[in-house]
């Protein structure tokens, strides 16, 4: 956990000694002091156990998305099963609720397709915004 990517082979600063660390890596100081005119701060490479892991925050965009999918499809079983839709039922001679199936089985299959696609897919705005 404490070794990063040496980069010098490959900055435009080598005398820097870069070094990458992994995803979700902080520093941590430790002291500082000053020599000469320069302020040295002492740090510890750091990785918060609390924070989400990298799974979960290419998830948080799926999580909505589906979210919004179950939801949907709560306000469309909750709708057919309405005053509203009884009368249109009544209206289209459709006394065994065809219409209220075809309506459900379309959504359901629609919103389906949405949730199937990978987490990853979400994190790209096009995706994202085409799916909403």
């Amino acid at each position: 956990v404490d070794r990063g990517a040496d980069l010098r082979w490959m900055s435009q600063y080598p005398h820097e000694a870069e070094i990458c660390f992994g995803p979700l890596s902080g520093l941590q100081v430790i002291r500082t002091r000053v020599e000469s005119s320069v302020l040295v701060v002492e740090v510890r490479l750091n990785v918060n156990m609390v924070s989400l892991t990298l799974e979960q925050v290419v998830a948080k965009r799926y999580k909505v998305v589906a979210g919004m999918c179950d939801n949907i499809m709560l306000e469309i079983d909750k709708s057919i099963k309405g005053d509203e839709w009884a009368t249109l039922c009544r209206q289209l001679n459709d006394d065994d609720g065809k219409v209220k199936i075809v309506i459900h089985d379309f959504a359901e299959k629609q919103l389906s397709k949405i949730k199937a696609r990978g987490a990853e897919d979400f994190n790209t705005d096009k995706v994202l915004l085409s799916e909403m």
